[in-house]
């Protein structure tokens, strides 16, 4: 078994994965109540109705949330949470990616994931999430007071494959945030009671050079962690994507 996995999330239902990724992730499902992509005046395609693409050996996971899902505080009910499983197992997709960017119902979110195993225990479940300075520095941010519990109560509850920690916003950091956050983040995270293993950085290619993925990459392997996940894949230039699979050693066997 090889150390690491690679993977990531791509927003365009019709985009195939490359062969290497172990987990793909496609998204973003941002009206929640009526799990559909877009908004409640313009939806897009919905996981209620759309089986899993595919198009390659990966587990096909649609994503809860987002950046500019509404509303917060969701899943609101047990309706929501069947609403989230059935779909997933209906459609035959291999879990659930949930990007809490929208201060999410976490014990909602739990109950979710375990249900979800129960039911189907070959299901995986992912919790996704920022991890900058607001993480990084809970005594000073009531928001990241609220990750740092959130992030706890998953571990404690040991109901998820992975956490995903977002390190980056439209695009990448600059070196001196980067340096500040990524190991911290890495490092709380580990102390908040997660698996070395289940943990995942995230990284994205607007802004991506040789310098900041040397580094995300130095990251991963100097706390052994479980891998890395690559916002809007298609957007990565082939050369990054061979650095990334030559330096985790990925192979396909």
């Amino acid at each position: 078994m090889q150390s690491y996995i690679i993977g990531g999330w791509t927003q365009d239902i019709h985009q195939q994965a490359p062969q290497e990724f172990a987990v793909v992730m496609y998204g973003m499902i941002t009206n929640l109540p009526a799990l559909t992509a877009g908004t409640v005046q313009e939806p897009g395609w919905s996981p209620t109705s759309v089986d899993a693409p595919r198009t390659s050996k990966a587990n096909v996971l649609w994503t809860y949330g987002g950046g500019g899902a509404v509303p917060d505080a969701m899943p609101k009910s047990q309706e929501s949470i069947n609403a989230i499983t059935e779909c997933t197992k209906k459609h035959y997709w291999d879990g659930v990616d949930f990007d809490d960017e929208s201060q999410m119902n976490i014990s909602h979110v739990i109950e979710t994931m375990r249900l979800l195993k129960v039911q189907c225990p070959s299901k995986q479940s992912s919790y996704t999430f920022l991890a900058g300075w607001n993480y990084n520095n809970p005594q000073q941010s009531t928001a990241g007071q609220a990750t740092n519990r959130k992030v706890q109560s998953i571990a404690q509850a040991d109901c998820t494959n992975r956490f995903i920690l977002m390190c980056y916003a439209d695009k990448m950091w600059d070196m001196d945030d980067i340096i500040a956050n990524v190991g911290p983040a890495i490092g709380r995270t580990l102390d908040n009671g997660v698996p070395p293993k289940s943990v995942i950085l995230a990284l994205t290619p607007s802004g991506l050079t040789q310098e900041n993925l040397a580094y995300f990459l130095k990251q991963v392997t100097e706390y052994d962690i479980g891998g890395l996940f690559i916002w809007n894949f298609e957007n990565l230039m082939s050369a990054d994507l061979q650095l990334i699979i030559d330096t985790l050693g990925i192979n396909m066997t």
